[in-house]
């Protein structure tokens, strides 16, 4: 019987298994030295191209590259530098392959994850690869069509929620975090009042050439295309973001021209795992300590900062719509940080002591790269955050790794939980994977809420990046959705930015239903993290924060101000691998891009001996991480690239996990995502 643990959280919704698809690696050949002709590295390429499948797999992920290595193949790229970064990113493809989990195209996919009295492992072959159009492709064929009046004339156009204006000028986002500037004309006026709900296209252009008789057809639809073209208008071609398939909503003709794309593929493996309910119990531990363990237990600065300024400007209790609020003239704008990033250097806390203490007596004194915390420690990193939490995250995502060397092993609780990250909320990592598990996404209707009276609705918007656009893309959970950016139809259950206020009450902001006075509360179900303010609209951010802006933040574990030392060590807690050792290393530290690649790796060696970095590491790739082994040439090389290419000429690496971490699962790289709930 699994013995309990005290525990704040635990499971709630489907739990996600995410794996890599094949086992093993494409035969590679010895690296070719630097200085090595074309054809050593069109023999290389030559030979790891050999491999039907993973030439597959890489030709759907990169089509650019597979141009590039053909050619290359062919012998229509003579020039060695050219020839040794096709290499080099071919050797990342190859890496990734076999040896990580997470969900790209045909590299790796998920299945459903269960949990029972003992561990139970099936892989077959026949996954399902589940395939829709390139959100770029796809974008740039709709906007053609949207710059074509006879296309559009069937088609409905509505004003985007997201446009702002200001000193009679309207404010269009754009890509990034760029924005438009348009003067407001006459003509623009009249747009925006007949367009404010959805209008056929046709009926729009009658009405503005019945009002602009003097202007020709041309410079109306030119006008219009252009007001597309910005997205000041949302066209019907554009399936909001509940629409998990965004072609299905295409009329005959672009829908036929939209399944000739490049395709994206999404893989449903065809697998069935089941482990031990102990692991559950470690991941609701887990999820625990990192929730006493947060950096800001009653919300960031940022949004401290805002609140305060809110209640400063309008006092407490008063509902305020959220358009006026956020508006940088009438109100307060959005916390800093939402629309550029601006947060200021974070004061040295007592929390930063303490862990710059714990690493630096690891580091220094001990020579050791773990940590072991107890409860004591635990206690006094909770005090040195300062207040303690008013209330607790009402949800969230642990994805980690299961560490065993067998099923045996497993089931007679000789594993390690290795966390890889905490998200936001229920639904962040798994959301977009919800078209593959059909069903699944009605789980998250009954998750809890910060405030016991507001309701659960699902925020629903466009990534600010196109090529994003996928890691929006959710079916609707919840019976209500707040849409922003999107075109959509007025429906009962559907609500805008325009339709929702806020106010603060006790210091705590909620957003509020104007018309009924309904608290809400917003599930958003992106892998896009908010902290990318170029891929995330300020005004969705704002909305599926604000409720929990006062509530604990819970992530990964935040070493503070430790992060710029070139150590910190592990950190455990029972079975459990909360952060694993993390060494940084800079460029200038080593010998010149130029040297010779021995000459290089000779002072790289010297430095893991001083700083005892193992063999086998991974290299931090934003939020990802690419498995190294520092004893073969063509990973240095990819690690030497790295430093070159990075800005700040530094690497992040982390322990890697045991040779036979993933024996249970017949050595395929994996991770699991469990959903966590607030215990009642």
């Amino acid at each position: 019987m699994t013995r309990q643990r005290p525990s704040l959280y635990q499971g709630a919704g489907q739990a996600m298994l995410r794996a890599a698809a094949h086992t093993t690696e494409p035969t590679m050949p010895p690296w070719p030295a630097s200085t090595a002709p074309v054809e050593q590295w069109r023999a290389w390429l030559n030979t790891v191209w050999s491999d039907t499948d993973f030439r597959r797999t890489v030709s759907q992920a990169s089509p650019h590259l597979v141009e590039q290595v053909q050619a290359i193949i062919d012998g229509r790229t003579p020039k060695v530098r050219r020839v040794r970064r096709a290499a080099l990113a071919t050797a990342r493809y190859a890496i990734r392959y076999a040896r990580r989990s997470t969900p790209y195209g045909l590299f790796a996919g998920v299945a459903p994850l269960g949990f029972d009295q003992a561990t139970s492992v099936r892989f077959g072959e026949e996954h399902q690869a589940v395939t829709r159009p390139d959100p770029v492709e796809l974008d740039e064929m709709l906007s053609a069509w949207e710059s074509d009046a006879a296309r559009m004339a069937d088609a409905e156009v509505c004003v985007n929620t997201l446009i702002r204006q200001r000193d009679q000028h309207i404010h269009v986002p754009s890509e990034g975090d760029a924005e438009f500037r348009l003067a407001l004309s006459p003509a623009l006026r009249l747009v925006l009042d007949l367009a404010r709900s959805p209008i056929a296209y046709r009926q729009l252009a009658d009405k503005l050439a019945a009002e602009f008789p003097a202007v020709s057809d041309t410079a109306r639809d030119r006008l219009l295309g252009e007001l597309l073209r910005v997205r000041l208008l949302r066209s019907s071609l554009r399936a909001p973001a509940t629409i998990a398939e965004p072609a299905s909503v295409l009329p005959p003709a672009a829908h036929t021209q939209a399944a000739s794309l490049r395709a994206a593929y999404d893989l449903r493996l065809d697998a069935d795992v089941r482990l031990p309910e102990q692991v559950l119990t470690e991941a609701e531990t887990a999820a625990t300590i990192l929730a006493r363990l947060v950096t800001h237990p009653n919300g960031t600065p940022t949004w401290r900062r805002w609140i305060e300024q809110f209640t400063e400007h309008y006092g407490e209790n008063n509902n305020v719509p959220v358009e006026a609020a956020t508006d940088p003239n009438r109100g307060v704008g959005f916390p800093a940080g939402f629309v550029t990033a601006s947060e200021p250097p974070r004061p040295m806390s007592r929390r930063d002591r303490l862990l710059l203490e714990l690493a630096g007596t690891a580091a220094a004194a001990e020579g050791s790269r773990t940590i072991a915390l107890t409860g004591a420690m635990i206690e006094e990193l909770e005090a040195a955050a300062g207040d303690k939490p008013q209330d607790l995250a009402p949800h969230l995502e642990l994805a980690a790794q299961v560490h065993a060397s067998s099923v045996q092993a497993l089931d007679r609780g000789d594993f390690r939980l290795r966390v890889l990250t905490v998200s936001r909320s229920a639904g962040s990592m798994t959301g977009r994977f919800w078209h593959l598990l059909p069903g699944n996404e009605a789980t998250y209707a009954n998750l809890p809420t910060v405030d016991p009276e507001a309701e659960l609705a699902q925020l629903s918007f466009h990534a600010g990046r196109v090529p994003a656009d996928l890691l929006t893309r959710a079916p609707q959970a919840l019976p209500r959705v707040v849409s922003v950016g999107e075109f959509r139809h007025s429906e009962p259950h559907v609500l805008f930015p325009r339709d929702l206020s806020v106010t603060v009450t006790d210091g705590r902001p909620q957003l509020v239903e104007s018309a009924t006075g309904k608290r809400l509360e917003l599930l958003a179900p992106t892998a896009i993290n908010f902290l990318w303010n170029n891929y995330t609209p300020p005004m969705a951010r704002f909305l599926g924060e604000i409720s929990r802006a006062a509530s604990p933040q819970v992530t990964w574990f935040d070493w503070g101000a430790a992060w710029t030392l070139p150590f910190t060590p592990a950190l455990t807690y029972r079975r459990t691998i909360l952060t694993t050792a993390r060494w940084k290393i800079r460029s200038r530290t080593l010998p010149a891009r130029t040297a010779p690649l021995q000459q290089w790796a000779d002072q790289l060696h010297a430095w893991r001996a001083r700083f005892r970095v193992p063999e086998r590491v991974l290299l931090a790739e934003d939020d990802q991480q690419l498995p190294l082994d520092l004893t073969r040439d063509v990973d240095l090389d990819l690690l030497r690239a790295h430093l070159d290419a990075n800005p700040f000429g530094i690497a992040t690496l982390h322990d890697a996990p045991p040779p036979d971490a993933d024996g249970w699962i017949g050595g395929r790289s994996h991770s699991i995502v469990v959903p966590l709930a607030r215990r009642s």
